[in-house]
C-alpha cells in the first residue's frame, strides 16, 4: 500500500510526505465502516473484524445510532497477529422496548470487559441511550428502541508491541485465550499504565483489517451479508484513548500542514483533493453523485427490496452538539433539528426504470410526485411497498419527503415495473433543481457534488412451491454501484482530470 500511495504522489508531482487517505485496498485498511446493523422483526446482526497480518491491533469499535449518529456503544479491541473477533447485535427485550446489545463467546480482549450472559462463555455489552437522553437531547425520540438500528466503524488506534510492558504477549492466544486480558483492563484502570501514558507499547497504525457484516432471521431463514468499506492511510501516528473517548474518529486523520489528503478514483486516473477538516477527505472517498442498483417486488414469488443508504460522515456537517451552531456544512444543507421531527432531510431524485428500460416521464399517482430525501444518518428506502425486508423503523412521511420509493402502475401488459433498477440522483431533488445541496469544495480545486454515501439492496423472494406445506425464503444482497460528479474550482466548465 505504501508503494501504491507513492506511485499515486510521485504521478501527481506531490510529495510523498503528504498525509494522504484512499478507500483500502481489495478492501483492507486502518479502518472499517460497516453499513448497517438492526434488532427489528426477529433479526440480529452478526459481525467479524479481521486481522490479516501478524502485528497486534488496538482498536476503537463504535456504535451509532441511524437517526442523527450518536454513540450508543463503543469499545476497545485488541486483536493479536492474525486474529478475528466476532459478535452478534441483539434485541434484549421480547417486546422491542429494551436496548440493543452485541453478544459474543470470542477471548480476545476487550475494555470494558464484556459482562457474562447465561453461561457456556457467553458475555455481553449493553447499548445506551446516554448519548441522546436527558442533558444530551437531541429532539428526537429518547427511548431505547433507537439503539436497534443504525451503523459502526472500527478504528486501528496503533500496533501493539512489547517495548516496555509485553502489552503483545498479553494479548496473544495461548492455547485459544490470550495470556492475560486481566493486565489490558488494569492498564486502562486508576494508575494503570495505559491511562498515565496511552501511547505505552503502542506504534503507529500498519492497517491490513478487514471485516464483514450479516444481518440474520434464523425464524424467516434469510440473511443479507454485506463488506465492511475500509479505508487506508488514515493516521501516521498511533492514536491509543481509553474506551469511551470521542477520540479517534473519522475526524482525526493525520495531517500535513495542516492538511489531509483524499485520493478519489475518477475515469481511471486518481484526483487528488485536499482538505482542512479530516472528515472532509473521507466524505471525499464516499461521494457519489449518483447510486445504482436493481430491485425486485414481483408479487408472484412475494419478492420485496430494500436499499440501505448510510452517510457514515452526515453527523459532522448536521449535528449540532458537533457543529457548534444550528447551520449546516456542505454538502449538507439542513441541521439536525426536533422542530423537523427529529430529521436532516437531503433531498434527492430517485428514478424507476424496468428490465425493458421504461420509466415514467410524467407524474403518474400523487405520490410518485412527492418528495423524496435521506433523513437519517443511516437510511433505508422501501422500493414499491410499505413492506420491509430489513423490518427497518426508520420510515418517514411528510408532505415533502417519503422513504417509500412509488412504483408507476402498469399502463399496458408491455409494462412492467415488478422488476429492474433505481438510479438515485443525490444531486437534484424530484423537480430537477441542480442546488438541492451544496458541493464539497477542496482547498486545490476539485469539487465534488452529491453525496458520501454507500450501501447495499437487500431482496427477498417467497417460494410457496417447493412442495405441499413446504415455504421457502431466499434472500439476496447487493453493494451500490455509484458514479462520481467532479469539476474544477479554476475553471468549473472542465471535469476533474
Amino acid at each position: 500500500m505504501k508503494r501504491f500511495l507513492s506511485a499515486i504522489a510521485l504521478a501527481l508531482g506531490v510529495s510523498t510526505a503528504a498525509s494522504a487517505m484512499t478507500l483500502g485496498a481489495h478492501g483492507m485498511g486502518q479502518v472499517l465502516i460497516y453499513p448497517y446493523y438492526t434488532v427489528n422483526g426477529g433479526n440480529g446482526t452478526l459481525i467479524s473484524v479481521v486481522n490479516a497480518i501478524e502485528e497486534g491491533k488496538a482498536l476503537k469499535v463504535r456504535f451509532h445510532e441511524a437517526l442523527n449518529g450518536r454513540v450508543v456503544a463503543d469499545f476497545n479491541l485488541y486483536l493479536s497477529g492474525w486474529d478475528v473477533w466476532v459478535g452478534q447485535v441483539f434485541d434484549t427485550s421480547s417486546d422491542g422496548s429494551g436496548a440493543a446489545a452485541i453478544a459474543t463467546k470470542d477471548t480476545s480482549c476487550t475494555v470494558p470487559e464484556f459482562a457474562p450472559l447465561g453461561g457456556q462463555g457467553l458475555k455481553s455489552l449493553s447499548f445506551t441511550n446516554t448519548a441522546y437522553s436527558a442533558a444530551n437531547a437531541d429532539g428526537a425520540p429518547d427511548t431505547l428502541a433507537r439503539t436497534h438500528e443504525g451503523y459502526f466503524e472500527v478504528i486501528e488506534m496503533g500496533v501493539v508491541t512489547n517495548a516496555t510492558k509485553n502489552s503483545l504477549t498479553a494479548i496473544t492466544h495461548v492455547a485459544g485465550v490470550p495470556a492475560r486480558c486481566s493486565q489490558v483492563t488494569a492498564a486502562w484502570g486508576a494508575q494503570g499504565y495505559w491511562t498515565l501514558t496511552p501511547a505505552t507499547d503502542l506504534a503507529p497504525p500498519t492497517g491490513g483489517l478487514y471485516g464483514s457484516e450479516a444481518v440474520l432471521n434464523i425464524a424467516e431463514g434469510t440473511m443479507y451479508t454485506a463488506n465492511a468499506e475500509a479505508l487506508d492511510g488514515f493516521s501516521t501516528v498511533q492514536q491509543h484513548t481509553a474506551p469511551g473517548s470521542a477520540t479517534p474518529d473519522l475526524n482525526t486523520a493525520s495531517k500535513t500542514a495542516g492538511i489531509v489528503s483524499a485520493f478519489v478514483p475518477l475515469a481511471g486516473n486518481m484526483i487528488r483533493a485536499d482538505y482542512a477538516n479530516s472528515e472532509d477527505a473521507v466524505s471525499a472517498l464516499f461521494m457519489a453523485g449518483s447510486l445504482h442498483n436493481e430491485y425486485v417486488v414481483d408479487p408472484g414469488v412475494a419478492a420485496a427490496s430494500d436499499w440501505v443508504v448510510t452517510l457514515p460522515t452526515k453527523r459532522f456537517y448536521t449535528d449540532p452538539a458537533l457543529l457548534g451552531s444550528n447551520q449546516a456544512r456542505a454538502p449538507f444543507n439542513a441541521a439536525f433539528s426536533a422542530t423537523e421531527g427529529g430529521t436532516s432531510c437531503s433531498p434527492i431524485k430517485p428514478t424507476v426504470i424496468s428490465r425493458e428500460e421504461d420509466t415514467p416521464y410524467r407524474c403518474v399517482s400523487g405520490q410518485l410526485c412527492s418528495g423524496y430525501a435521506l433523513c437519517y444518518g443511516a437510511n433505508v428506502l422501501t422500493v414499491g411497498s410499505v413492506e420491509s425486508v430489513l423490518a427497518t423503523h426508520l420510515v418517514h412521511a411528510s408532505e415533502n419527503n417519503s422513504s417509500v420509493v412509488a412504483l408507476p402502475p402498469a399502463t399496458s401488459p408491455y409494462v412492467n415495473y415488478n422488476a429492474g433498477q433505481l438510479h438515485i440522483d443525490l444531486t437534484s431533488n424530484i423537480y430537477g433543481s441542480e442546488s438541492a445541496h451544496p458541493p464539497l469544495t477542496s482547498a486545490n480545486g476539485p469539487v465534488l457534488y452529491g453525496l458520501p454515501a454507500f450501501g447495499f439492496l437487500a431482496m427477498r423472494y417467497i417460494n410457496a412451491n417447493v412442495t405441499p406445506g413446504v415455504l421457502a425464503n431466499y434472500s439476496g444482497d447487493y453493494p451500490h454501484r455509484s458514479r462520481v460528479v467532479c469539476t474544477n474550482s479554476t475553471n468549473p466548465q472542465n471535469a476533474c482530470q
